[in-house]
This record gives structure tokens, sequence and C-alpha cells, in this order.
């Protein structure tokens, strides 16, 4: 099942890190980060500072974003780094990433000043996050919710540490509580989709999801639209709809040619119909175009099978 990353707010700040693994040999040991920096009304933001610090070799690299507030370095070790995005002004953030060799690493960050009720205790969340203490992160936001109960960033950062805790209903809870805070965030209900998939609501996912992509998303500019219609697809898929599944793909495939996840839905949808060869065809295209993903390891795994009932003179 595809489904959202996740994300945490910084202040009332939005952390959207997606994760879009783009083609590349598998011989490449090295990768590319960008992204853009905006602050809470959805400006850009530029000449704000990113610093990237290999955990394991110590290595920093700081970038600065641009008018348009977006930022790009090509030639990034692969491994562990800690990111700091910071602006005078502004709530930094302070996080962990992984940049995996061959791939893109794509990240969106949202600065905003922190709110003056419940900061202390919303600091003291994020520290706790940030160290792998997520029943900490928990009180901590809870506290900061208490001094202030209708900032939305609150809620989904509190939906954060239940996740990681696999506390999955008061995870839905809170961001359900921070869709009616915000009802016209989209990223908000991307995020509730998201949830609802987890717990295997997918009614509930498929609603969540059509309510933030809206009539007309984006796509070709969005990148959470696209992970959103690619995760809607995956919940039509589960729910035996084939053909609203198969147009969503599509739809994915239109914007950009060859993505993954839709490419591999697809490839789905094409063995549920007993269409060995056609399935057959599209998974091969996702372990060739995206090794070492998640995606291919699924690809490989079903052309085993297939390829085993060929052999075996039946087909699955």
């Amino acid at each position: 099942m595809r489904r959202l990353a996740v994300r945490l707010m910084t202040g009332v700040a939005l952390v959207a890190t997606l994760v879009r693994p783009a083609p590349a040999m598998a011989q490449m040991e090295l990768g590319v980060i960008k992204g853009r920096v905006v602050d809470d009304a959805g400006a850009p933001l530029g000449n704000v500072s990113i610093k990237l610090t290999n955990v394991e070799r110590g290595r920093e690299v700081t970038l600065k974003t641009g008018k348009d507030g977006r930022f790009y370095r090509r030639g990034m070790q692969a491994g562990e780094y800690a990111i700091v995005v910071e602006l005078d002004g502004y709530q930094a953030i302070n996080d962990k990433l992984r940049l995996v060799a061959g791939t893109d690493r794509d990240f969106d960050f949202t600065l905003a000043r922190a709110a003056a009720a419940g900061s202390g205790e919303f600091q003291a969340g994020v520290a706790a996050f940030s160290a792998g203490d997520y029943a900490g992160a928990v009180t901590r936001f809870q506290e900061a919710i208490a001094k202030a109960p209708s900032v939305e960033g609150l809620h989904v950062n509190l939906a954060l540490a239940y996740l990681r805790l696999q506390r999955m209903p008061e995870a839905v809870a809170s961001l359900e509580r921070a869709a009616e805070l915000a009802p016209g965030d989209a990223a908000i209900q991307y995020q509730l989709g998201s949830a609802y998939v987890d717990t295997r609501n997918y009614d509930k996912a498929a609603a969540a999801l059509l309510k933030g992509l809206g009539p007309q998303p984006k796509l070709a500019t969005d990148a959470m639209a696209l992970e959103a219609v690619s995760t809607l697809g995956a919940v039509y898929f589960a729910q035996g709809k084939l053909g609203e599944a198969e147009a969503e793909f599509k739809r994915v495939l239109g914007a950009k040619p060859g993505a993954a996840a839709a490419t591999l839905g697809l490839g789905k949808i094409h063995f549920s119909r007993n269409d060995v060869d056609q399935a057959l065809k599209l998974f091969d295209q996702v372990v060739a175009d995206h090794p070492g993903t998640p995606e291919a390891a699924q690809a490989a795994a079903f052309i085993k099978e297939l390829r085993k009932g060929n052999d075996q003179g039946g087909r699955l």
C-alpha cells in the first residue's frame, strides 16, 4: 500500500518531507538534494541557510535558497545527515535525513515564528521527538495544545508522535482535530488520508484525499498532490475498484512519466486481470528504472512469482 510521508511542524511551521526516488543507475554513489522553503503564507523565502552535516564523516555543506525559495545541490555523498534550516526571525528546523545513492531527495519546508503560547512546551516536544523519545514528545505536545488548542500544527505534531508509537487511534483523532481547525489545508487532508490507510479505513481515506486534492490539483508542480493521487489509486485498488485505481495511476503518469508507485500500481492491476505479459512488462520497468527502491523490491517479488508460475506451466 502506497502511503504519504509524515510531516513534522515546527512552531506553526510545516516540514513536509517527500522522498521521491529518481531513475538512476545502481552504480551511482552520489545523490541530489533539492526543494523549496516558504513562509506560513506560502511566499518563498530567500537567503535561508540549510546546513547538512554528514553524521558518519562529519563533513558539512551549507546551502542558501534563492529568491524563489529553492535550493539545489548535486554530488551529495550517500549516508545520514543532520539538517538545520534557519533564517533570522523564524523558528529553525532541526531534523535528520538519509540520502540514498543514485536518487534525488526533494524536501519542502515552511518556516514560521513560534506561537507565543505553548512555545516552550512545543520546543521541548520537538527536542524529544528528534531524540527518539516519542512518548516524551506526546506529553510535551499535549502540554503545548493545552495552552494553544487552536494551533492545528500542534495537533499534527502530536499525531506524528503517536504514529511513531504505533498508537493509530490517537494519531487519527489528532489529525481529525487538525483538519477541523484548518479544513482548507490540503496537506493535512493528505496526512489524514494516509492515517486512514494505515487503519484500513479506505472509504474515509479516499474522502480525505479527494477533499485535499480538490477539483483541479496541479500535479505537474505540486509534489504532495501527486503523491496523494498515487495513494488514492492504491486505496481504490485495495477496495477492488480497478477502473478507478487505473485512472488515478494514469493521472500520475501523465504528470510524471515512469513514476515508480504508479507504474507498480498499473502492474498490479494487470496482474489482477490475469494479463501476465503486460504485468511483467510494467514490473520489469519498475525494477530497471528505480533500483533499490521499495517499489522495485515489490516488483521483483511479483516477477519471481509470475515467472515461477510460467516455468511450472501455469499462470498465476
